[in-house]
């Protein structure tokens, strides 16, 4: 196939540079600014709002809704707009539901994940619950599966009830290629909106490069380093870019997390970069992303991982973060409770330990930390339904923190 041996020309090219070297160190921390093409279409992003969220910190408390969680991964809500409550899900790396109600009760179950591996960054990666919930009580859970040596991104749905937890747990789909690494996995799904409904509703889930596997996020016939499209029966989305391998959405990829939908559906992603170079991507159905040929970090040796920092055919990312602040998630906010945060990314950090808001100002995508106050690394990030910030944090004693308005 012809895109198959342009990337063995480049991949050939970077390792006579000197890329692929070893891996050795954990992330630092910044943020700089893209600059993408310029478009003169208006959207909801298009707005310059530091001077608004300079003292966000300031004008906001926090309150303690759950502690003492253990190693927790995913954060998800299922708002009743009607009777105005929130019911918070969270799944955690070894396996259990954790559900708080609106009137803070605690409900605990244990998932029954096929060969569920917890090394490492594995584990139980995320939930969704898609929007035809609770008329369909159908949601998904993505998990690392296998051994030390034999692992992989799998997928599964459920049924979920808040008084016996996700139960009819069936296989949904799994990445082709195992691996022996416990790292680099990916996970975060998402629903598509605006899916014809004459077809059967479809999903995005990332998929990680797996670490040592780098290469394979240039290879159309691997999964690794990719985001995948697949339906509630298994199958690939219609009319795929890459009929070979119809799973593939997009390619190139380094450990893709935050993935949401915008206002005008646009599909965002962030993903981590090795020393320096995570980004937030625009993600266009069939595009290539360009890790690891383009990389505008370096491995944590130091060592040049490849000579370019971007390539003809290969998408640009629109927000960089060199240093890094090690993305963690995101959630597309739209709501009255914060107007100055109205169609803004939110985008949780692990090693910075901060939120920022991310917007489009006169073309450029601006990063803007506007919450640190907790001083503890974030995991994930959900609203409930007063348009209150749910932050969850990371580590094996962590919490969800409730982020609202002061009360003056």
């Amino acid at each position: 196939m012809k895109l198959d041996r342009t990337v063995k020309k480049i991949l050939v090219f970077a390792f006579a540079c000197g890329a692929f070297t070893p891996v050795l160190a954990t992330n630092l921390v910044s943020e700089t600014i893209i600059d993408p093409a310029p478009n003169s279409e208006q959207h909801p992003l298009e707005r310059d709002v530091s001077a608004s969220l300079k003292n966000f910190d300031g004008n906001v408390e926090t309150k303690n809704l759950i502690t003492s969680l253990a190693f927790p991964k995913a954060l998800a809500t299922v708002i009743d707009k009607v009777n105005a409550t929130t019911h918070i899900l969270i799944v955690t790396r070894d396996g259990e539901l954790v559900i708080l109600d609106n009137s803070g009760g605690v409900s605990r179950f244990s998932l029954a994940l096929d060969h569920l591996y917890t090394e490492g960054q594995g584990g139980v990666l995320d939930i969704l619950i898609p929007s035809q919930f609770p008329a369909s009580r159908t949601v998904l859970l993505s998990y690392s599966k296998g051994s030390k040596d034999a692992n992989r991104l799998a997928v599964v749905k459920g049924e979920l009830s808040f008084s016996s937890g996700i139960t009819n747990i069936q296989p949904v789909f799994e990445v082709m290629q195992t691996k022996d690494t416990p790292v680099h996995y990916g996970g975060k799904l998402l629903q598509l909106e605006g899916t014809d409904l004459s077809q059967e509703q479809g999903f995005l889930v990332t998929t990680g490069d797996g670490f040592d596997y780098r290469e394979q996020a240039q290879v159309v016939s691997s999964h690794l380093g990719k985001v995948l499209g697949f339906t509630l029966s298994g199958e690939p989305l219609m009319n795929p870019s890459f009929p070979e391998s119809p799973y593939i959405f997009t390619l190139g990829h380094r450990n893709p997390q935050g993935l949401v939908v915008g206002a005008q559906g646009q599909i965002f992603l962030h993903e981590h970069g090795p020393d320096g170079g995570d980004e937030i991507n625009l993600l266009q159905k069939g595009a290539n992303y360009g890790w690891p040929v383009v990389t505008l970090g370096k491995d944590y040796s130091g060592a040049r991982i490849s000579p370019f920092s971007t390539y003809p055919d290969m998408t640009d990312p629109i927000v960089d973060w060199t240093p890094s602040i090690a993305p963690s998630s995101m959630i597309y906010y739209s709501h009255e409770q914060y107007p100055m945060l109205t169609d803004t990314l939110l985008v949780t950090s692990l090693k910075a330990k901060a939120l920022y808001a991310v917007n489009k100002t006169q073309n450029k995508y601006v990063s803007t930390k506007i919450f640190d106050a907790l001083e503890i690394r974030l995991r994930d990030i959900e609203v409930d339904d007063e348009g209150n910030l749910l932050l969850l944090t990371d580590g094996e004693n962590a919490k969800v923190v409730k982020v609202s308005p002061k009360q003056n």
